[in-house]
């Protein structure tokens, strides 16, 4: 009887390390794209090739973020660019050429979409460091199981062997 419960626990951890292995592929892989991902924020602009390289399980993070990095650009050269510019109209005074000011104009707005781009990076940066290190210590963990998994899969294998072992016949001549 000894033996088939030994042989069912065998069975069950071999399971269970199969599962955590799994686990910890899958958290490997999330970890990859994550880390190329990063890649593609930090670099400043994301263009549609980049959109394309990207790894398919970052794509729908890699839409809300442009559409949120966009939003959020606007959101802040409207805000900031009246007071950019009547500094601008203040600075100048009486002095200004109309064309010279329609270019000032568009330089500052510019330059503040850039800057709400840049903040909504540092942004997603932030966010992804902390998926990053939630991932991080997710597989530690299973790394930490998957050692305590093996070393209780080589006692029962033992157990289980020693079992047959002692069941075996013992013919005496």
């Amino acid at each position: 009887m000894g033996i088939l419960i030994f042989s069912a626990r065998v069975s069950d951890l071999i399971h269970q390390k199969h599962q955590i292995e799994y686990k910890l592929a899958r958290l490997t892989r999330q970890m990859r794209d994550m880390q190329q991902y990063s890649t593609l924020i930090g670099n400043g602009s994301i263009s549609i090739g980049d959109l394309l390289n990207s790894p398919s399980s970052m794509m729908g993070r890699t839409m809300n973020y442009l559409g949120y990095a966009h939003n959020s650009a606007l959101q802040y050269m409207q805000a900031n660019a009246p007071m950019m510019q009547q500094m601008y109209a203040q600075q100048m005074g009486a002095q200004q050429n109309p064309q010279q000011a329609a270019m000032m104009n568009n330089y500052i707005m510019r330059t503040l979409y850039a800057q709400g781009r840049d903040r909504a990076a540092q942004v997603e940066m932030k966010n992804l460091n902390d998926a990053e290190e939630r991932l991080k210590q997710e597989k530690e963990q299973q790394e930490t199981l998957l050692a305590e998994v093996s070393e209780e899969l080589k006692a029962a294998k033992q157990a289980r062997d020693q079992d047959i072992k002692d069941f075996a016949p013992k013919y005496t001549a």
